[in-house]
């Protein structure tokens, strides 16, 4: 009962949510695949009606795809368990509930993201941690760990495994 109250919570909080996106001119002269040329930690706005609610989000800048997050993400622990679509935006944000991201017993709940825009691309997540809190909002080791795995899973993708795009499109193809 409640992770169903969660995903409900969840869902209201991002279905009428905005990003504060910068686009900065030559932000990504270059793409790379499986690298970034830099990690930001960001703050996603989620606004709906007078309420308005941040969460933090860490940003790899410049990569080759929006989607590498969400790829790694269903190459390592499989298909997403809700998708959330933002009002403004034509791709969703995946949730993954329960996952032991860091191989140590703990369960989050991870969040990809990310946005092409011209000139500026970013594949992102964010995280919360089994009572809901927000894991991203302090240098701490449990972060650096989280940031340094995405960033590893990032750079060791395999591109050749298409999985992930076969049952994405398929999605989106049928919410649209």
């Amino acid at each position: 009962m409640k992770g169903i109250y969660i995903t409900i919570i969840l869902s209201i909080f991002f279905s009428c949510s905005s990003s504060k996106t910068v686009i900065r001119e030559e932000k990504c002269p270059e793409i790379y695949k499986n690298k970034y040329t830099e990690i930001l930690n960001e703050k996603y706005v989620a606004v709906n009606g007078k309420d308005t609610t941040e969460i933090n989000e860490i940003r790899y800048e410049c990569v080759y795809s929006a989607f590498y997050t969400h790829k790694v993400m269903y190459d390592k622990f499989g298909k997403w368990d809700k998708e959330i679509f933002p009002s403004n935006r034509n791709h969703p944000i995946l949730m993954w509930n329960n996952i032991d991201l860091l191989s140590n017993g703990k369960k989050y709940t991870v969040f990809t993201n990310g946005l092409e825009e011209w000139k500026h691309i970013y594949a992102s997540v964010m995280i919360l941690d089994e009572k809901e809190r927000d894991v991203l909002t302090e240098q701490t080791e449990e972060k650096i760990a989280i940031t340094n795995r995405f960033g590893e899973l990032i750079k060791h993708h395999n591109p050749e495994k298409k999985d992930f795009y076969e049952v994405y499109w398929k999605m989106v193809d049928q919410k649209r």
